[in-house]
This record gives structure tokens, sequence and C-alpha cells, in this order.
């Protein structure tokens, strides 16, 4: 990465970093997570796509206050949670204590020794780094995800959107790791929705 492009992508990851922890600083579930048709659905689905089963290492991008964290600790023998808010993960620790957290930006970070993982999981997260400017870096980003993977391990992508112009959009996502080396094993939209919002949620595994 040139000077002028990790200057970008950090600028890019201070604006969602600033977002974030003002949301997140607003009130305890400022999204819902806990209360919501929406949430319950996403989460539920989330977990059956990853199949069944006990897992063994999986990470975890976008964790946000650890409700879904929460759940992956019960399945697999270590989750390692990764957020850019330092308020969201604040109370992610408490939620999900058996987890291991980092405070990062996924367009820079890498887990380093600890992949690689059964399964990896980006919730809510592809889209707030798909931002003009730093395209050639995002792009990048597709196949450092998938050389985390174990062979046979499973990415989960969970996206919101509303309309049919965002949910292109959002599969453009999984689009991008199937041209990675990915192969798509499920793609479903669960049936409830928040204000018109809707999830796409694909499961993709390693070959």
């Amino acid at each position: 990465m040139t000077l002028w492009s990790a200057l970008r992508v950090s600028w890019q990851a201070f604006k969602t970093r600033r977002k974030m922890n003002r949301q997140f600083g607003k009130r305890e579930d400022p999204f819902s997570y806990a209360t919501t048709p929406y949430e319950a659905a996403r989460l539920a689905a989330m977990d059956a796509a990853l199949g069944a089963g006990p897992l063994g290492p999986v990470l975890e991008v976008g964790c946000a206050e650890g409700h879904f964290t929460a759940t992956l600790t019960g399945r697999a023998s270590r989750v390692l949670a990764v957020d850019i808010s330092a308020v969201a993960l604040e109370r992610a620790r408490r939620r999900a204590p058996k987890a291991d957290f980092a405070e990062a930006d996924l367009m820079t970070w890498s887990p380093g020794p600890e992949a690689p993982f059964d399964a990896v999981v980006l919730g809510d997260v592809l889209y707030y780094l798909d931002r003009p400017g730093v395209g050639a870096e995002f792009e990048a980003l597709f196949p450092r995800i998938v050389s985390w993977l174990k062979p046979g391990g499973r990415l989960l992508l969970a996206h919101g959107f509303s309309g049919d112009k965002e949910r292109l959009h959002r599969r453009s996502f999984r689009e991008r790791f199937e041209r990675a080396g990915l192969r798509l094993v499920s793609e479903t939209v669960p049936d409830a929705d928040r204000g018109g919002v809707r999830c796409l949620l694909s499961a993709l595994e390693k070959i």
C-alpha cells in the first residue's frame, strides 16, 4: 500500500470509527439487536447457516456489542471478535467473556497466527468499507479474507438492504468472494424486516 493509499484508508477508518462510537455512545443496543423481530430472525438464520454441530476457531468481524459473539462462544472452540468501535467492544466483552476481542479496521488488520479459521462471519461490515477513494484497497480485501479460512471453512455474509439497488450491491460482495475462489452454499433473505430493511444472508465455502 502506498503512502497516499494508506492515508485515504486511515481517513475512512477515522470517519467510520467516529460515526460508530457516536452511535453506540447514544445508548446501549442502539441497533436493537436484543428487541426486534428482524434482529432475532437475522441472528437465528446466521447461526443456522453455519451448519449443525460444534465449530473450531471462528473469526467474527463487526461484532458490535457481542450479541452473535455470545452465540458463537457456545459453539466454537475459540472466538476472535473484531470491531472498529471501542464503545461497542466494551459491552461485547461483558456479554461474551469467553471470546477474544480486537479493536481494528478490517482494511488494514490481519489475524496473523490466529488464522486459519473454521468460519469467518462478516455482519453488516462491507458496505461501510466500500467507499470512494479506496476502491483498490477494498477489492484487495476479498482474497485476503479467503486466505484466513481453512479448506472446507465457511464464510458467512449478513448485510441489510432496502430495495433492489442495495440488494444488488450486497450481492456483489458475495460475487467477489466467488471470484476469489469460494463456492456458494446457500443464500437466503429471512422473512422479518425492519422498516423495509431486510437481510441478505450468504454462506460460502472454501474448496
